[in-house]
């Protein structure tokens, strides 16, 4: 039966949205796991993703306003029509849904094709473990490859460290697509790119914003690189394929520790650094939370964590419980999180160091961390080099850009302008 697409709630303002563009025409060929549109509520660029794998049907077009829950569009299976009375913004893209379905067919399931028969899922997780389908026995009906054949053949005794390859690329958004300078974005550690988008309610700086999703974590392939430094070089490749050769810089906990390590490597053009959170100023680090919140799957043990996260609960929202509950489904990417604590914080150590990396650059730096952090101690804060600007926020904890995202985003316009004296073109 159809698969209904749903406009979701991407904003705490309001219950009503746009699409901003579909990223998928009417009629075509969608994967699960592909985005199929975009929507720009003016403060977040957010993309929704396919559920299910087959045709694309419009019900809405670009532009509409629609309310969050509302039915925009279909995904069908040959034959079949969208459910309901609302009908395809083009009709004229269904006669050829038999083909087409068969292209899906012949990609995905076709029996007795030369292609390689494997679900989507089986797909993505052997692009991401580097293991190639055409070595693999199918379980599933007439040979096809399902996710627990990928994971058997993953499943031989590792270290808990796994090299990534050098041409490993990682997975990037453009948070936003216009402005006069960039800003890359990194997250922190068992997060994603999209831990960003409640900073950008907040407001917008007059820059690109890219964000990436470190290794072992989001959508970047799932492999745990052995030092800093191996993961710097997967971020310097991903800013190289977007074509970013200077940009200011923000992380948050672990994404910092790799900023503060790019602008210290040099490969490249870091114009300033803006630091929240920063894991790797000194050794210490709450190894309970670390176990605990990597540990948690459903809400009820997730939220204790989260709270952990913050100096007021409040602003933990369900939908906040609910990303991180369903990211927890992902068992490949529960594994790849105790391969990257077990290597970046085994015993409650942080094993890496960006003091020196702090001292050594020579650019615009600032950090920000909440007094009442829970997980890193304040304290680490208390032998910065004298160049680096400390913003300490009071009644505040590990997320300072979710807790005060407001004077965080006037931090970060403060970087950019630092970084660019001559001033931005809005």
């Amino acid at each position: 039966m159809p698969v209904a697409v749903v406009f979701p709630k991407v904003s705490l303002e309001t219950d009503v949205g746009a699409i901003a563009r579909w990223l998928k025409d009417d009629g075509v060929v969608v994967r699960e796991g592909e985005a199929l549109f975009e929507i720009d509520n003016d403060k977040a660029a957010v993309e929704v993703e396919a559920k299910a794998s087959g045709i694309v049907a419009h019900l809405r077009k670009a532009g509409d306003q629609v309310q969050v829950g509302e039915v925009v569009g279909h995904i069908l299976m040959a034959g079949e029509q969208p459910a309901g009375d609302v009908k395809p913004a083009r009709k004229e893209a269904f006669p050829p849904v038999a083909a087409t379905a068969q292209q899906v067919a012949t990609q995905i399931v076709l029996p007795g094709s030369s292609r390689i028969v494997a679900t989507p899922l089986a797909r993505r997780l052997a692009q991401q473990r580097d293991i190639d389908l055409s070595t693999i026995q199918g379980s599933g009906p007439r040979g096809r490859i399902q996710k627990r054949d990928v994971l058997d053949v993953d499943s031989a005794p590792t270290e808990p460290v796994v090299v990534a390859p050098r041409n490993a690329m990682l997975n990037s958004v453009w948070l936003q697509r216009e402005g006069a300078a960039t800003v890359v974005a990194l997250h922190g550690f068992a997060s994603d790119h999209n831990a960003w988008r409640s900073l950008l309610i907040a407001g917008r700086p007059k820059a690109r914003i890219l964000a990436l999703d470190l290794p072992g974590h989001g959508r970047s392939q799932r492999t745990t690189p052995p030092d800093l430094d191996a993961i710097c070089e997967m971020v310097e490749q991903r800013l190289t394929a977007e074509g970013v050769e200077s940009a200011t810089i923000v992380g948050h906990s672990l994404g910092a520790a790799v900023a503060a390590r790019l602008a210290s490597r040099g490969f490249v053009s870091v114009r300033s650094l803006l630091l929240i959170s920063p894991a790797g100023l000194g050794p210490e680090i709450r190894s309970e939370f670390v176990k605990g919140f990597v540990a948690a799957k459903q809400a009820s043990s997730l939220m204790p964590w989260l709270k952990e996260l913050v100096f007021r609960p409040n602003v933990i929202s369900q939908a906040f419980v609910r990303s991180v509950e369903e990211q927890r489904k992902d068992d490949d990417l529960s594994r790849a999180m105790r391969r990257f604590a077990e290597n970046y914080f085994c015993d409650g150590t942080q094993t890496f160091s960006i003091r020196t990396d702090l001292e050594r650059i020579r650019l615009p730096v600032r950090v920000i961390f909440g007094a009442q952090d829970r997980i890193i101690p304040f304290s680490h804060c208390h032998s910065l080099p004298g160049r680096v600007g400390l913003h300490a926020f009071q009644e505040c904890g590990h997320l300072p850009y979710l807790e005060e995202p407001e004077m965080t985003m006037s931090i970060l316009d403060e970087m950019l302008t630092l970084a660019h004296p001559g001033g931005l073109i809005a």
